[in-house]
């Protein structure tokens, strides 16, 4: 006794229903899908790139207010009224109490302290020196003359794309 399975016929008209995707079917998806893809590529790369600006930006902040205080704290060190050996709007060069000689001034978008980067990406670098009256000096007496400077203004500016931002500190030289 053999089986014989029942042969297939074919569906009757009207219950045949396609399973099956047409060419242009594909075709739509696929252009869907990629124009959804470049969108959100877009979006992701200005959310990396304003990413990285803000990230750049707060890193230089951070290493210039940490040059500002460095700078600070050596120049509240100077020795005496005769160790003043350069005093200019954009340089300034001193001895602090152990003798070293100490000299700050900008190098293109580098700050240097002696010939050391203390920071970068600065664009500009300003001092401002005071006398006992408090009335800013244009020149200041420098070594080998007691000097007349009591306050110094540091100003220390940064530039990140089209953003600047000015960082000041002032300070009053203790042995002054």
């Amino acid at each position: 006794m053999t089986h014989n399975p029942r042969p297939k016929t074919a569906c009757p008209a009207g219950r045949h229903k396609a399973k099956a995707v047409t060419l242009i079917e594909l075709i739509m998806a696929i252009t869907i899908v990629g124009i959804l893809t470049t969108a959100a590529s877009m979006y992701i790369k200005e959310t990396i790139d304003l990413w990285r600006f803000v990230t750049f930006r707060s890193e230089v902040a951070a290493q210039v207010r940490t040059a500002l205080i460095r700078m600070g704290r050596e120049i509240r060190q100077l020795k005496d009224d005769l160790s003043v050996y350069t005093a200019t709007a954009g340089r300034f060069r001193f001895d602090d109490i152990n003798a070293n000689n100490i000299d700050y001034q900008l190098s293109g978008s580098n700050l240097m302290r002696n010939a050391d980067i203390l920071a970068g990406g600065v664009s500009g670098l300003s001092f401002t020196y005071y006398d006992a009256d408090n009335n800013a000096i244009t020149a200041p007496l420098v070594s080998p003359s007691n000097t007349d400077i009591r306050r110094i203004n540091i100003s220390l500016s940064i530039q990140s794309g089209t953003q600047s931002k000015t960082l000041t500190t002032q300070v009053y030289p203790r042995n002054l």
